[in-house]
């Protein structure tokens, strides 16, 4: 009896943990949406995720038709016939390569396209007939550039005159996430900007521009320019830079708006002006003057053309209100596999319009849910980092101890990894069918009706888990037996009993009960942590508790 009450405290420790849990996630959840109108600092910027190192690794050779050569590149020469010449030849300072019986020939500003013919019409000069010419850019001059502005790393950075913007801005660690512009960049030279780059056309289009550096190029960072927040029905949801020309068509082509998406709200400081009093004042630091806050909405089609101010917070949001529902109905029975009722429907209204058999177990009706499945997952994993923590920070005080406690966290640890894999089930406990008519639907729900069935299946640390085919005589003792038995005593493990609907019941002073075991009924048998063995082994029994309650699955350490 003792046993039963400590477990049964363990499930109410549980049960008000995952509650409190919720609250706190709810809680975490509502004050991320309330501060998302306003606060920008912790939210993604479209592109951040460019310069990770991608662009840096590898130098580009030219092959560009119209690069056009330069002091420095590297060409092969190959000319056959009434010459015989192979070299590797470099652009000298005049802008010349020189082959022998032939003499210096001019390049310099040469496209690529056109080297093959201007060397043959400088080598067929000297050589009428009888010869031909092929002519290719090995690679590029090698020039050193500044990176300036709103960059991680400013300096000096070598590459080929071929190379990329990217691969400059990648070698100087990236654009600074929190002032530096990916529309505002610039390539000086001779202290005169010489192009304007946006790096949003080669994230939305692929397009890049055709830059050829020179020795002394400055590529300038300019600050980031006004901003809008993106949230809702959109692929990506964060900070879009703007530009003066940005309207909304831009911004969702740019974001990938869901399929489902209906509406458009933006809400944005008013432009400042006086204010009376019966206008909204909003007065924080992110709202200077205390401007007022005007939300207007629009449809889809309404709002591709719509300006929108920096610093406004844009909702995408779906005003579609489903009229039906689609439910997976599973299991023994002969309805349809896929039931659609009207959207508000319930647990009862769909059961009365199931076709049951004589081998339906009607008792034992099963619901499992996305959203349970989802938050069962969410506190298991916070069950496992809070434990994970526990077994980082232990300290011991000697070095025994200390040996002793490594080789437990090794264990633990590795127990922890396979413990993040178990996917939770997501069962809705179903007791009372009274109840059945408050229960309503959700879209992607799963109804089971079990069979019935004459079996009782043991799991756990038996030697043979198996099925057994229910005896009346037998109680949980004798089912365990006819399992082989438990891998070490009985009286070192915690005894569950499922039950067809899923509920569990302890079985842990109750095993010589025959009244407790039913048809349909599974025994766990789950091993107790060695609590001279493993400091947190009570910790360890509760997460056990936990993975088998969500997944039905023993996973013992």
């Amino acid at each position: 009896m003792k046993q039963l009450m400590q477990f049964i405290i363990l499930i109410g420790f549980f049960t008000g943990f995952s509650s409190m849990a919720s609250v706190a996630l709810q809680q975490e959840s509502t004050a991320e949406k309330t501060a998302s109108i306003y606060d920008t600092d912790n939210q993604q910027r479209y592109g951040n995720w460019l310069f990770n190192g991608g662009f840096s690794q590898y130098s580009f050779s030219a092959v560009d038709p119209n690069y056009q050569l330069t002091q420095g590149d590297n060409l092969l020469i190959q000319v056959w016939g009434a010459i015989d010449y192979q070299a590797e030849v470099t652009i000298d300072p005049q802008g010349n390569i020189f082959i022998p019986k032939v003499g210096p020939i001019k390049v310099l500003g040469v496209t690529n396209a056109r080297l093959n013919q201007v060397i043959l019409n400088s080598v067929k000069r000297v050589y009428k007939s009888n010869v031909e010419v092929y002519a290719s850019l090995m690679s590029s001059q090698q020039v050193k550039v500044f990176l300036s502005g709103m960059v991680n790393q400013p300096g000096l950075y070598q590459g080929q005159s071929a190379d990329s913007v990217l691969r400059f801005i990648d070698q100087a660690g990236g654009i600074r996430n929190d002032i530096g512009s990916y529309r505002n960049i610039q390539l000086k030279r001779n202290n005169k900007t010489i192009k304007q780059i946006d790096l949003y056309a080669f994230l939305q289009l692929g397009t890049i521009p055709s830059l050829q550096f020179q020795d002394g190029d400055v590529i300038f960072i300019g600050p980031k320019q006004g901003e809008v927040t993106i949230e809702g029905h959109v692929g990506f949801s964060g900070q879009y830079e703007l530009v003066t020309s940005s309207t909304l068509k831009n911004i969702l082509n740019a974001v990938v708006v869901d399929e489902q998406a209906t509406h458009i709200t933006v809400i944005a400081a008013e432009p400042a002006r006086p204010l009376t009093p019966s206008q909204l004042i909003v007065s924080d630091s992110n709202n200077p003057g205390n401007r007022p806050i005007n939300a207007k909405q629009y449809t889809l089609s309404q709002a591709k053309y719509i300006k929108v101010p920096a610093g406004a917070l844009i909702k995408v949001s779906s005003q579609l209100r489903p009229s039906s529902i689609s439910i997976d109905l599973i299991g023994e029975h002969n309805s349809a596999q896929e039931m659609v009722l009207p959207w508000g429907s319930s647990l009862a209204d769909l059961l009365a319009q199931a076709q049951f058999t004589p081998l339906s177990n009607q008792d034992a009706v099963q619901l499992y849910r996305q959203s349970v499945a989802k938050r069962q997952y969410d506190m298991l994993q916070a069950s496992l980092s809070a434990l994970e923590q526990n077994v980082l920070t232990k300290r011991s005080d000697t070095t025994e101890a200390a040996q002793l406690r490594q080789a437990e966290a090794e264990t633990i640890l590795k127990w922890i990894e396979k413990a993040r894999q178990v996917e939770p089930k997501g069962q809705v406990l179903l007791n009372d069918k009274n109840a059945f008519s408050q229960i309503i639907l959700q879209q992607g729900d799963r109804i089971v009706i079990p069979a019935k069935r004459n079996l009782v299946m043991i799991h756990g640390e038996v030697m043979f888990p198996t099925a057994i085919a229910y005896n009346p005589k037998l109680d949980i003792e004798d089912f365990i037996n006819k399992a082989g038995g438990t891998n070490t005593d009985l009286d070192d493990m915690n005894i569950l009993v499922m039950k067809p609907n899923g509920s569990f019941v302890s079985a842990n002073d109750q095993l010589s009960e025959e009244q407790l075991i039913g048809p349909g009924d599974e025994i766990f048998v789950i091993s107790k942590p060695d609590e001279k063995g493993f400091q947190l082994a009570k910790d360890i029994t509760q997460i056990i508790f936990q993975i088998t309650m969500s997944a039905a699955v023993v996973l013992a350490i």
